[in-house]
């Protein structure tokens, strides 16, 4: 690969702090792996692999960094010979290479005696934290009740928060405080900071305050603002002579704010902002249509501009003296270090509860290895690391942290303690930190980025790499042309210039098929008062209208159609041109919630298949429902509403007039009437059912009772198949994740130490009755031919051919901004003041701080996130949104909206395409128009709405129109339909059959006749999935041992590897592991499953003979799949003379062998020797001789077991 010179130099520096500023798309990953690679290969003397550190942010990128270093390692090792680079990829399994959370877990589990930690600790999930927190909570605040000193300090926090709920608010106060706490290093000295800041000696002055400070740059913004504005209006109004009293009004307020921007104190900008005055509006007579339009927008930017000095800035911030502001501070100071010591007592309660239970969380991995690598003498104002952070930092020849621009001051500090000056290595993008809500904080990785020199020799140096290998040059084009000129430093801390811009690695692509091309924009326009009218209650039925975003979607699904329709083509990484499929495009959010339902709908509507991201919604799933059901049914059966979901859903099945009878038929309850209803009610196969769950229901309870929950749950689903029975219906594969997923949550729920399944029913029905879900299950496969609908958050890392952002218009959510209570890391606390004697609210000057430093992040957040959104695209990108006020946003996009002001991202976008063309707008409103230049395709339309119309027009056939007015007539039937439905089928015995039948069902019946002897079967042995027959297999946990299920999936894996492997038999181990890494890249083998494969196990079989003779072969088939015919035989007693079974199978290997075939099949049992092997397959081989000699008409001469665990073929005679 060649490398760009930036990249070679950030792969070669050596003995320096390196920043790598790695822009989208410009090929960090591969940067990483070469520096580590090069690092350890150097020279002879090179650490291992092993004495380097790299942290990741997610555990896939830790796994896809592993395997990239292992493929580059063995690609070296071929390319050079060298032996020591087997022992690196020997030594890469234990190599450092995971997320931070993981690290620090290393470190804690081999350091826990320096902090007297119990070594058998527990990481524990949310759900059961959640609980724990709120116990703890709950026993703090009895804990002030009842003592008098602190219920005096409880009581005005209370009378503040409380509410007739009681002490909820409060509670989520403390906890909000807590949460935030522990994302500092020093969290309990951040809380007493944040305290201490309200008691305010008296007569400080306000602009010593540190929340003052963000105020005054934000007023200084705002004015600056109205100065360009007044500029361009001066501008506009200078080439109008009939206009010129208003050019001489509008320079004399300029002027004013001029002045009023020079002022850099509290002081000074109250006093200049509370002497503007607006002047009255000179009146024009006889002016012209063009006069009069010009005049107008002047006075409407000014009423704006007048509007938010004189309602806005002046009565939020100067409408007090600092003397009522400071004193407003000083009464807040008693309840905010009463909340501090509250939130302090529940910080050490929770640590102990969890201690006691020997439990920690993702927090407290964090601050115990913060703990051990701290020196016990160090202090927030001077950090010394203990000898423990000593040995790492000698350790660690190089310490890697990826995604720098996410971390955090905790995260920060224990990088920074394990590693030196000269061998610390960080890799982020400014521009592509979007986890504020994580409490990420981005000013870590900007502070660096603009101190740090970019001389070959600086000991702190940053290398930029800005050349964008994804997508398109078009893309780019309209990346920069946007971010130039919205992301300023005013606006985000960093202006986008020319080491920010993206430049093109990609060359461009000028053919006529490929897909790319301008960047489009769609803008619908919707009626002002439509989201006003449908929220109201109709006064007749009425077709429901679409909202605006329904309607947003339909045209997104047009656009869609038309891009499949076209039969253009997306280009691949090599050059190549591939057709656009529906897995090309995604559809990217700012936010879900509310959406994906609409736009999957109108997808679905459109013929286009989609799948979105669930955020929630897992208990809502009727499957999820029925088996926790079932479960508080097994816990107690007196619980009717459970018990009327089990007996009504398939695992038992009865309707609602059985229903019925049951409640009517005793006095008892639902379960005491059950015995009778089932003796004396039920009849025919109704009885059958409820009799047979009544004796299964015991077996259930005392099975509970003697083994975890976990095992319990997964006996449900082989006992009733209801496992088996939602994998049926559509989105089965979902569903049956959902379900695996209440398996794996009782799990994790017993490895904390919980049992018993009362406490797991309560801890899922606390999750319901707090709010918290669960997303459903992901089954979703890479290569699935859908199109993708994700959050922009979910898609950050991720590239695809198409990238459509929608919902634009959206206007930014910043109720983040108006609680009760705001933090920040820097300025502590904000909180309202309370006038308890009339129960009042009001800002105090620390809740303004921290309020507008918080809107100033949160808007430099959004502009990143729609980087983040943009840059995803490679080939193609579509800007959609909506709006509902046409003429007001065409003016503030004519004037350009400052980025600071912008509400949405279609602000942003329009006030830059808009600055570049002249009334092309308001044509294309009225016309449909489509305007374009060299970068922009920009369109702006009226509602798309879906063709309407009746749903069934009237017919001339009387019969037809009878039937739809309701007017039906009785007709006696025809003598054929009566003798068809009598007909009755001459086989009777293969109704009770399935039609086609895999070679693994027919073996499993032969196994069962051999095991009978000579008892006589009364029934047939092929027999279909029924309530009656509920499980075809025996469960699971008769058959298996516990740790079977992964055997089953070892299994999986090695069948896997065997069908895509080169029959090479001089590969060595590297190769192999290079070649599943390669796989996996390429999605045949998941990162789980190439894990699973045992190498060893693999070069055993191609340095066979029968692997030999495999390669040799001129024809191979793997995984050959055959559907084939078969009447009665041996195997099939139950078919009758002249009946055939469609026999389904997949053969792991077939080759030709001088013309006759060589049959193949892999074994991962562990099965003592070959006579055992021979008795339990031999059954399945002869089906595959007998269907592939009458398929193919060639004869089988030889069938071979190739069993892993013997490591050697058996020859089946």
């Amino acid at each position: 690969m060649a490398w760009t010179n930036e990249q070679q130099a950030a792969i070669m520096s050596r003995g320096q702090t390196l920043l790598l500023s790695a822009a989208a798309g410009s090929g960090k990953t591969a940067v990483l792996v070469e520096r580590i690679v090069q690092r350890i290969i150097d020279s002879p003397s090179s650490p291992d692999i092993t004495d380097v550190l790299v942290v990741t942010f997610t555990k896939a990128a830790a796994t896809e960094m592993r395997d990239r270093i292992a493929v580059a390692l063995a690609d070296v090792a071929e390319k050079t010979g060298r032996t020591d680079i087997e022992r690196q990829l020997a030594l890469l399994p234990a190599a450092s290479i995971s997320t931070l959370h993981s690290f620090c877990q290393d470190v804690i589990r081999n350091y826990f005696y320096t902090i007297d930690l119990d070594p058998s600790f527990i990481i524990a999930g949310e759900e059961e934290l959640s609980l724990l927190r709120k116990q703890v909570m709950e026993e703090v605040l009895l804990s002030y009740y009842e003592s008098e000193t602190k219920a005096n300090i409880l009581y005005p926090i209370v009378d503040m928060f409380g509410t007739a709920r009681g002490d909820d608010v409060c509670m989520q106060t403390i906890e909000r405080l807590y949460q935030y706490a522990i994302s500092m290093p020093w969290p309990l000295h951040w809380l007493q900071e944040a305290a201490k800041a309200y008691d305010i000696p008296n007569g400080t002055g306000i602009d010593k305050l540190a929340w003052s400070k963000p105020i005054i740059m934000e007023i200084q913004r705002m004015l600056r603002e109205n100065i360009r504005l007044y500029g361009q209006l001066i501008e506009k109004l200078s080439e109008y002579p009939a206009l010129e009293k208003g050019l001489l009004l509008f320079q004399q307020e300029q002027q004013v704010f001029i002045t009023a921007a020079s002022k850099t104190t509290w002081q000074g900008l109250q006093k200049a902002l509370v002497a503007i005055e607006f002047s009255r509006l000179p009146s024009f007579r006889k002016l012209d249509e063009v006069d009069k339009a010009v005049w107008e927008q002047c006075k409407k930017i000014r009423t704006d501009i007048k509007k938010y000095i004189q309602d806005q800035a002046v009565p939020t911030y100067f409408s007090v003296s600092e003397d009522s502001w400071l004193a407003g501070m000083q009464t807040m100071y008693p309840i905010i270090s009463g909340l501090v010591d509250i939130t302090t007592d529940f910080f050490n309660a929770y640590r102990e509860a969890k201690k006691a239970k020997q439990w920690i969380d993702f927090s407290d991995l964090e601050h115990l290895c913060l703990k051990i690598l701290l020196d016990p003498a160090s202090t927030p104002e001077q950090i010394i690391p203990s000898s423990v952070a000593l040995e790492l930092q000698q350790k660690y020849s190089e310490v890697l942290m990826d995604e720098y621009q996410d971390t955090n001051g905790v995260q920060e500090t224990i990088i920074q303690l394990v590693s030196r000056k000269d061998n610390r290595f960080m890799v982020g993008d400014i521009k592509q930190s979007i986890y504020r809500f994580r409490l990420a904080d981005p000013t870590l990785f900007l502070q660096k980025y603009t101190q740090f020199s970019r001389e070959e020799a600086a000991t702190e140096r940053c290398i930029d790499l800005c050349r964008n290998f994804r997508s398109a040059p078009s893309v780019l084009a309209a990346v920069n042309e946007i971010f130039e000129q919205v992301m300023t430093e005013e606006t985000t801390g960093l202006s986008y210039g020319s080491r920010e811009r993206l430049y093109a690695g990609r060359e461009k692509l000028d053919d006529e098929a490929w897909v790319g091309g301008k960047t489009e924009i769609h803008i619908l326009v919707t009626d002002a008062d439509e989201e006003k009218r449908l929220a109201e209650p109709a006064e007749e039925e009425l077709l429901p209208e679409q909202t605006a975003f329904e309607k947003e979607c339909t045209l997104i699904a047009e656009r869609i159609q038309a891009l499949l329709a076209s039969g253009k083509k997306i280009a691949n990484k090599d050059g190549s041109l591939e057709p656009l499929t529906y897995r090309h495009i995604v559809i990217l959010l700012r936010s879900l919630a509310g959406k994906t339902a609409p736009l999957t709908q109108c997808l679905q509507q459109a013929g286009i298949p989609s799948v979105a991201e669930q955020r929630g919604g897992y208990f809502a799933a009727i499957e999820v429902q029925v088996m926790i059901s079932l479960l508080q049914c097994i816990d107690n059966p007196e619980q009717d509403i459970p018990l009327t979901a089990v007996l009504r859903s398939p695992i038992v099945g009865i309707n609602d007039i059985a229903l019925a009878n049951l409640r009517t038929c005793q006095t008892g309850s639902l379960w005491q009437n059950l015995p009778y209803f089932a003796s004396q009610i039920a009849q025919g196969e109704e009885q059958k059912r409820v009799q047979q769950f009544l004796r299964q229901f015991e077996e259930w309870r005392t099975y509970g009772r003697r083994h975890g929950i976990a095992e319990l749950i997964w006996r449900l689903f082989t006992d009733t198949s209801y496992y088996d029975y939602v994998g049926g219906l559509p989105g089965g594969s979902v569903r049956q994740g959902n379900l695996k997923a209440l398996y794996d949550r009782a799990q994790a729920y017993e490895k904390v130490g919980y049992r018993g399944l009362f406490r797991y029913i309560r801890l899922l029905e606390k999750m319901q009755e707090d709010g918290v879900d669960l997303a459903p299950a992901n089954v979703l496969g890479e290569h699935e031919n859908v199109v993708r609908i994700m959050s922009i958050h979910k898609s950050k890392g991720l590239e695809f051919p198409v990238v459509i952002v929608a919902d634009m218009g959206k206007t930014f959510n910043r109720r983040d901004t108006n609680e009760l209570i705001l933090c920040h890391h820097t300025l502590g606390i904000g909180i309202k003041q309370y006038d308890s004697l009339w129960r009042m609210l009001y800002p105090t000057l620390a809740w303004n701080g921290v309020r507008t430093q918080l809107a100033w992040e949160s808007t430099a957040e959004e502009e990143r996130i729609l980087y983040v959104a943009m840059t995803r695209a490679r080939d193609k990108l579509i800007l959609v949104g909506h709006t509902n006020k046409m003429k007001h946003d065409l003016l503030c996009w004519r004037h350009r909206v400052h980025p600071a002001q912008a509400k949405s991202y279609l602000d942003w976008v329009m006030s830059v395409v808009l600055n570049k063309v002249d009334n092309f707008l308001m044509e294309s409103l009225e016309n449909s128009k489509i305007w374009e230049d060299d970068i922009w395709q920009v369109q702006i339309r009226g509602a798309v709405s879906p063709e309407t119309g009746e749903a069934c027009a009237k017919t001339a056939d009387a019969r037809i129109e009878a039937v739809r007015q309701g007017i039906l007539t009785q007709t006696p039937a025809p003598r054929w339909l009566l003798s068809a439905l009598r007909w009755q089928y001459p086989f009777p015995e293969a109704v009770h059959m399935s039609a086609k039948i895999s070679v693994s069902e027919i073996k499993r019946q032969h196994s069962l006749i051999q095991q009978a002897d000579n008892e006589e079967l009364s029934e047939p042995l092929i027999k279909p999935l029924t309530e009656e027959n509920p499980f075809m297999i025996p469960p699971a946990w008769e058959r298996l041992q516990q740790d079977r299920v992964s055997g089953a999936m070892r299994g999986t894996a090695m069948h896997k590897a065997m069908q895509y492997i080169p029959l090479q038999v001089d590969l060595s181990l590297a190769d192999i592991r290079a070649y599943l890494v390669e796989q996996t890249q390429k999605g045949h083998l998941t990162s789980e499953e190439s894990e699973m494969v045992d190498i060893i196990h693999l070069q055993a079989f191609l340095q066979s003979d029968i692997g030999k003779c495999m390669a040799r072969s001129p024809e191979v088939h793997r995984e050959y799949p055959f559907s084939v015919l078969l009447k009665q035989n041996t195997y099939l007693p139950s078919l009758e003379k002249g009946e055939a079974v469609l026999v389904q199978g997949i053969i792991d290997a077939l080759f030709l062998d001088q013309d006759e075939w060589i049959l193949l099949d892999y074994k991962n049992d562990f099965l003592p020797d070959k006579e055992a092997f021979i008795k339990r397959y031999r059954v399945q081989l002869d089906i595959y001789k007998e269907a592939i000699e009458q398929v193919t008409g060639k004869r089988v001469k030889e069938m071979y077991l190739f069993s892993f665990y013997l490591q050697q073929a058996i020859i089946v005679p």
